[in-house]
């Protein structure tokens, strides 16, 4: 079982990484878009559809497996912290249980559009360029897919109480409050 957590946090690491690259092509095609328009007068054809379609659709999506995997989406304990251990873990379990659910049927029903975009070979125009946009569907149901993933095994890994080998902890990366 740990070997599966192992993988799932391999996934979320490609995941990151691609985020990280898409978010790093997004500041630079913007920029380069911005001095061409202002510097030459020529902007380039295309960055609001490839910013919109491409890089925002990557970052926002495929990072939900990063956070389930790291426990970082908002959450509030208010009366949480105060029940038992066991009734935490339940509440827990439940709540990845709904999370698989809610998440697989944005999968679901982002796999039927990004069908439905891929066989009709959506494009958008933009000037006098077309720019197929049918594969950034597709970030959707794969961003999906890896939080239904992270969430089953989680809560299969609290119900069966064993190991877990995801990296949960943001050790480095959290910002300490006091």
């Amino acid at each position: 079982m740990i070997h599966v957590g192992k993988a799932l946090s391999g996934l979320t690491k490609i995941g990151s990484l691609l985020g990280t690259i898409c978010i790093v092509l997004m500041m630079l095609h913007v920029t380069a878009d911005v001095v061409g328009r202002y510097l030459f007068n020529a902007p380039l054809t295309g960055t609001i559809v490839i910013v919109g379609h491409y890089y925002m659709i990557i970052v926002v999506f495929i990072a939900l497996g990063v956070a389930e995997e790291k426990n970082s989406h908002i959450s509030v304990e208010f009366i949480t912290d105060m029940l038992p251990r066991t009734i935490q873990g339940w509440l827990s379990a439940f709540s990845g249980l709904f999370t698989l659910f809610v998440f697989g049927l944005l999968a679901i029903s982002g796999y039927t559009e990004a069908m439905k975009k891929t066989n009709a070979g959506a494009s958008m125009e933009q000037g006098s360029s077309l720019i197929a946009i049918w594969p950034s569907y597709w970030a959707i149901p794969f961003g999906a897919a890896l939080i239904c993933l992270i969430a089953a095994y989680k809560v299969l890994v609290r119900v069966f109480k064993t190991r877990n080998g995801l990296n949960e902890t943001l050790e480095d990366d959290e910002i300490v409050h006091d």
